[in-house]
């Protein structure tokens, strides 16, 4: 028996496309980008004002390009499949504090050093990020090579990309391609890097020239709908998504046309809303399932893979909030079956923070999601009916622990299950304290990746000296 999940008609669907191709055609989008408007010039599109307008053909046109999965590979040749409706996990992206003990403070590097290292040991973490936690600590005009050499130097999972405009990203993807030993970066994809619009209707220089870059270079992209519910977009759920989905499609469609067959990630808007707040944003509530089942419908209508779902929560505190609302937005991930889960472990204070025990029980409660959809077989071995009929109706079915136990149910490290009195005789220990010992336990047993001379190399001419 399996869970299922799901939203909405092929009609309401249909509905969101169609008024997406109204946005494109009548409303229309603004790159800030010449690259962005040549390419769209070159392929028949309107550009008036640094406005580009484009009509349903040449959306459809771009969009039979797109393919449904990709092979995404590491350092040592290994590769993952991104579109086969199996989720992959990726760390968390940016956060400024990072939360220890209850206690906060900025990040630095000794935090981003510590969290590369949990995400490679790792078991449900299946990709590495240059962007784990915010790096402004570092001179800005070193910060991206850091970033990178930093990752490569403690990671050998898939590699998220650096996306800080044309240079960055060329030079991080070349930089890449040397470490890994390949003699042309179009080989195959070693980066997927995450392109983020901005609301209503605009993506910014930088993150168009990278768009193009990931294109041009033969890598993945995901793309993201950077609205904010009821600020950058209307105030209503079909609003938001149908302005999303048109800024999603119109960055697919510039993917497209700077590289037919690019690999394209859909990731709708996935948050929910507090108007009563500064920034509207309120990533933990209940809407958020609305909005991440909505994604999936629509990366299904356009035939690619989809990101959405996190761990994130607005909890500033390790409390029910953190907990009720982080395991929604892992849940529904899970039972959507997304491919790509970007801010998978860690994640507080509505993304500006990442906690060491907050990744340690995430990381355990994939592992409990996993278990889940998987759900459990029904056949003549596991309805036992020869135990039932053995034991009778007045016997006991108390024997040795049986296969099929093992098989149906998971036993949580973290989680408190003993009596009271066992409890108390161990010292009253919390999920918190016993994921302490364990993220300290990761650290002291993690071990370096080899590495040759001519990485050794590359690594110097990216990382300070005051880093290495």
């Amino acid at each position: 028996m399996k869970l299922n999940y799901s939203i909405g008609t092929d009609e309401e669907v249909q509905r969101i496309h169609e008024t997406s191709l109204k946005i494109l055609s009548e409303v229309g989008v603004s790159f800030r980008c010449e690259a962005a408007f040549d390419i769209f010039r070159k392929h028949g599109a309107r550009v008036e004002n640094g406005i580009v307008h484009m009509d349903e053909k040449l959306v459809e046109r771009a969009l039979s390009t797109l393919p449904k999965t990709y092979d995404w590979y590491d350092r040592l040749g290994n590769k993952i499949t991104i579109g086969n409706k199996i989720t992959h996990n990726a760390p968390s992206y940016g956060p400024m504090y990072v939360c220890q003990n209850g206690k906060y403070e900025l990040s630095n590097h000794k935090h981003l050093v510590n969290f590369h290292k949990l995400h490679e040991t790792s078991k449900v973490i299946d990709i590495s990020n240059p962007n784990v936690i915010d790096v402004s600590y570092v001179h800005g005009e070193a910060r991206e090579k850091y970033r990178l050499g930093i990752a490569l130097k403690y990671c050998q999972k898939p590699l998220m990309g650096l996306v800080e405009g044309k240079a960055v990203a060329t030079e991080s993807l070349e930089t890449m391609c040397r470490f890994y030993g390949l003699e042309d970066v179009r080989r195959q994809i070693i980066a997927t890097g995450l392109i983020d619009t901005m609301g209503p209707m605009q993506m910014s220089t930088a993150m168009s020239e990278a768009l193009i870059t990931y294109a041009e270079l033969g890598q993945a992209v995901i793309i993201c709908a950077g609205q904010t519910f009821g600020v950058t977009t209307p105030q209503s759920m079909a609003g938001v998504y149908a302005l999303g989905n048109a800024m999603i499609l119109a960055a697919m469609v510039l993917a497209q046309l700077a590289h037919p067959g690019t690999p394209v990630v859909y990731c709708g808007k996935f948050d929910s809303s507090d108007m009563r707040l500064r920034s509207a944003a309120a990533y933990g509530g209940i809407e958020a399932m609305l909005a991440c089942a909505t994604s999936r419908r629509m990366a299904d209508f356009y035939g690619v893979p989809l990101h959405s779902g996190t761990s994130n929560t607005d909890s500033k505190l390790m409390d029910y909030q953190a907990g009720a609302e982080s395991f929604m937005n892992l849940l529904t991930a899970y039972l959507l079956k997304v491919e790509c889960q970007v801010h998978a472990c860690g994640l507080l204070d509505s993304m500006n923070s990442i906690g060491y025990e907050k990744f340690i029980l995430d990381e355990e409660k994939i592992e409990s999601l996993k278990h889940l959809i998987k759900g459990y077989e029904i056949d003549d071995s596991t309805i036992m009916f020869d135990s039932i009929l053995r034991t009778g109706p007045t016997g006991q079915h108390f024997e040795r622990t049986q296969k099929s136990y093992r098989r149906d149910f998971i036993m949580p490290k973290l989680s408190i299950r003993d009596n009271h009195n066992s409890w108390m005789q161990a010292g009253c220990p919390s999920a918190e304290s016993l994921a302490t010992k364990e993220w300290l336990r990761r650290l002291e047993e993690y071990t370096m990746p080899e590495m040759s001379g001519e990485q050794a190399k590359i690594l110097d001419t990216l990382i300070p000296e005051e880093y290495r």
